[in-house]
């Protein structure tokens, strides 16, 4: 990710933190918005909450308990 405050950082830990909250929290915000809308969190949980709620949620609505493994699998074709 470009910072483009201050040539002289270099990463995201770097800027002061009410800056650094805002970018991260439109990340995830942009990242559940990629969810279909019913299986969303809630508003108020997504701005209100925490990150722990936040992983309930989604775990009880696409069925995961805690102990199940989430396995990513990336192919070769899929990296470029």
């Amino acid at each position: 990710m470009q910072i483009p405050f201050d040539p002289k950082l270099k990463a995201l830990e770097e800027l002061p933190f009410t800056i650094s909250f805002v970018i991260r929290k439109r990340m995830q915000i942009d990242n559940l918005n990629e969810l279909e809308k019913s299986k969303r969190p809630p508003e108020m949980m997504i701005w209100d909450g925490t990150g722990d709620e936040i992983e309930n949620w989604l775990d009880k609505v696409f069925g995961r308990k805690p102990d199940d493994k989430v396995e990513l699998i990336i192919s070769d074709s899929e990296i470029g």
